[in-house]
């Protein structure tokens, strides 16, 4: 019997407000720009019915500040992870592996870390789109069902989009 498919969405808070000098890294708020393209991002999720099940967020106020924005209406549970603040990729791996079963899980975090993670899971990522993983960008990927030993090129990219890459009427 075939395991069953599972979806996972990798998305880097969005962009992040450096004005107040002597502000802790993890206190850092969104910008104006990050609240509204986070905004944008969450009425393009709604409107293509891909809200995740369960989203798995870094403890930073930028990482919770964009989940409020993205998610403010939709019903999906949310958990605050510790580890996921500043992770790396055998961090987010261990995140993933102890998960609680969703379907389509999100996890809201931080490069390198997202980055980093998303390159092991995708077999030759398309460069000339992805260079940096931009702030509120969300990578799409369908997995195998168990994510407890999660190996290189174990996704398959759906889709990878920005705040820019959606009209101004998604």
């Amino acid at each position: 019997m075939a395991s069953k498919l599972r979806e996972l969405m990798l998305l880097r808070h969005a962009k992040s407000d450096w004005k107040e000098d002597g502000l802790a890294d993890i206190d850092r708020p969104l910008s104006d720009k990050g609240k509204k393209n986070a905004a944008k991002l969450g009425k393009w999720l709604n409107k293509h019915n891909l809200m995740p099940d369960l989203i798995l967020v870094s403890p930073a106020l930028r990482a919770q500040q964009t989940l409020r924005r993205i998610c403010n209406e939709c019903s999906a549970t949310a958990i605050t992870v510790e580890a996921l603040y500043l992770a790396d990729v055998a961090q987010l791996k261990q995140v993933l592996a102890e998960a609680p079963f969703a379907e389509r899980i999100m996890l809201i975090g931080h490069n390198p870390g997202l980055e980093s993670l998303f390159n092991l899971l995708v077999a030759k990522p398309d460069t000339s789109h992805v260079q940096l993983f931009p702030t509120c960008g969300m990578a799409h990927l369908i997995m195998p069902s168990d994510w407890k030993s999660i190996e290189p090129m174990d996704g398959k990219l759906q889709q990878f989009i920005t705040p820019k890459d959606i009209k101004n009427n998604p």
